[in-house]
């Protein structure tokens, strides 16, 4: 079986790690890391986003949050990904929707913002307008960047995977109410259970990113 190394921005945690499992699906046997595994929480507090808009949450060691610097990390994590490809790995994918520039030239390893930018705009029709919905109020202006560049039109709204249906609801309606004709669920943590209450709100088509790259590890990097 096909063996596909799965990196996450962040710290490696039991919790993240049955929840990808649980998730993704795909008929590859899975590794698990994280970008800053081996990073102590001192290390990370140098690296801290500024302005914290430009960074992503990360847990550190006594439950806290701290943005980090997503550059940073996309530094850290293109050197864990240069180190795996040279020791024999196949194939790698980023575990986050965020761009990930430094990653992106690489051969074999699946950037998941580029596959739902890619399916998002062979779905929209043309005119349309693309549903974006984002997890984090506090990057979400920086986060909104890459769907904007694509040159449709484009909304959004922000919930978290953590809120309660009764937010995503609301916040789906919103965007049913500004007529977008596709909506993407911009965040791995995204489940099915989410992906049906939105198509149900929306009647709309509806990107959902972990099965979406699932199938995509099979049909692009599975055994033949």
């Amino acid at each position: 079986m096909k063996t596909v190394e799965i990196m996450l921005y962040s710290r490696m945690s039991k919790d993240v790690a049955d929840f990808v499992r649980s998730n993704l699906q795909t008929q590859a046997q899975i590794n698990i890391s994280g970008a800053l595994d081996d990073l102590s929480d001192e290390q990370l507090r140098n690296i801290a986003a500024d302005p914290i808009s430009t960074g992503v949450p990360v847990e550190l060691d006594d439950g806290s949050w701290l943005y980090v610097s997503h550059d940073e990390i996309d530094k850290i994590a293109r050197a864990r990904i240069d180190t795996m490809q040279a020791q024999g790995c196949n194939t790698v994918m980023m575990c986050c929707t965020l761009p990930w520039h430094s990653l992106e030239s690489l051969k074999n390893v699946v950037c998941p913002s580029k596959v739902l930018e890619a399916n998002a705009i062979a779905l929209l029709p043309t005119g349309g307008v693309l549903g974006v919905v984002q997890p984090d109020a506090v990057t979400k202006d920086e986060e909104i960047k890459h769907w904007l560049s694509l040159g449709c039109e484009v909304v959004s709204t922000t919930v978290s995977p953590e809120e309660s249906m009764d937010a995503l609801s609301a916040g789906i309606q919103s965007l049913v109410e500004q007529k977008v004709d596709l909506i993407v669920l911009d965040c791995l943590a995204f489940t099915r259970e989410h992906w049906q209450l939105v198509r149900k709100t929306s009647n709309k088509p509806v990107i959902l990113p972990m099965s979406l790259l699932g199938k995509v590890l099979d049909e692009a990097y599975g055994e033949i």
